[in-house]
């Protein structure tokens, strides 16, 4: 955890001295929508909520460092139809994020509104009781439509790996979900 931070911090310092263009703010919400949970029957949906800082790189490029919450709720029982326990339990636990954000747009619909692809990666840590923990991966594609006034607003849609810890089997999940989220980007 303490090499990630470093590493965050890092990338923020490199971030504030080679500033070449402007900076951006993303600010968004969203969705999880679960569809597999490897070695376990049920998957987890919920909402997601980050706040995104970066580098706009002459809006060919766009690097951030992000955190945020989000919840996860659902339930599981194992796949395994030889296993004793056969139960079904609920799943009711909060993610805090911290991660990178990689926007490369790609495609112009016009001269205002962009197309590309966006990658996350990152570490959800636990805070507390109520926190789960684990690596996260997002990748998919982003819309951005932007306005003369400089406050763009943007739609994403990803497919999200994460992991999690917390179960009554003592085995991470390797939770599988959509995403799909709407933000304000200030440039």
């Amino acid at each position: 955890m303490k090499k990630l931070l470093l590493a965050c911090l890092l990338l923020g310092t490199s971030m504030a001295v080679k500033a070449q263009t402007s900076f951006y703010t993303l600010i968004q919400g969203g969705a999880n929508l679960g569809f597999a949970n490897e070695g376990y029957e049920g998957a987890f949906s919920g909402y997601t909520v980050h706040f995104i800082f970066g580098k706009n790189y002459n809006e060919r490029a766009f690097l951030g460092l992000g955190l945020g919450n989000e919840r996860l709720k659902g339930t599981y029982k194992t796949n395994d139809p030889h296993a004793a326990n056969q139960d079904k339990y609920k799943y009711d636990q909060n993610l805090f994020p911290i991660f990178l954000d990689g926007r490369l747009p790609f495609g112009e619909f016009n001269a205002n509104s962009k197309i590309g692809l966006l990658a996350n990666v990152g570490y959800a840590a636990k805070l507390s009781a109520q926190y789960d923990k684990g690596m996260m991966f997002k990748g998919g594609f982003f819309y951005l439509s932007e306005n003369p006034g400089k406050t763009s607003w943007t739609v994403s849609a990803s497919y999200g790996y994460q992991q999690l810890t917390k179960n009554v089997f003592m085995k991470d999940f390797q939770h599988q979900h959509f995403n799909i989220s709407v933000g304000l980007m200030l440039k």
